[in-house]
């Protein structure tokens, strides 16, 4: 999903090229980490498997990155007799840091479900991410408009 911001151009010279790209560039990291979020706890709060170790949904979290630098992770425990926390937590922090690496974004986000299981979960019927995934778009909608309401610019997501 790309993220292109449209600035009027008298506004651009005003405020000077450098410091509205630093302005864009937190304002993005902003929409994106509060969304990230808000998917992750809709994937916590809405998953239909029934928790055994708890690792499948302690791996489901998320990892923003800005250029190759790690600025934000969300993961928490949740779920089941307790005995796969940790391990579904490195789970979703390696799989979430190693799809990052192949992205290669300026500003990257990653919601992830880290078990390797995740995906037969989810062939079985059972949501995991789907649900979160298809309300993802209308949640970062949500949040762009909430960082750049007073700013005159616009946005489009494709």
């Amino acid at each position: 999903m790309a993220i292109k911001v449209k600035v009027n151009i008298d506004n651009m010279m005003s405020r000077g090229f450098e410091a509205l790209r630093k302005e864009i560039d937190i304002r993005v990291t902003r929409a994106f980490q509060m969304a990230c979020k808000e998917a992750v706890t809709f994937a916590k709060q809405n998953h239909e498997y029934t928790q055994q170790t708890g690792a499948l949904n302690s791996s489901t979290g998320f990892q923003l990155y800005k250029d190759g630098t790690l600025i934000d992770d969300y993961f928490e425990i949740g779920g089941g007799d307790g005995t796969g926390h940790g391990d579904g937590i490195n789970a979703g922090k390696k799989v979430a840091a190693e799809r990052a690496l192949q992205l290669g974004a300026h500003i990257c986000a990653v919601i992830v479900a880290g078990m390797p299981y995740a995906i037969y979960v989810e062939s079985k019927g059972y949501d995991v991410l789907t649900g979160a995934e298809k309300q993802f778009p209308a949640i970062l909608d949500r949040f762009m408009n909430e960082v750049f309401n007073d700013t005159g610019m616009s946005y489009s997501i494709t």
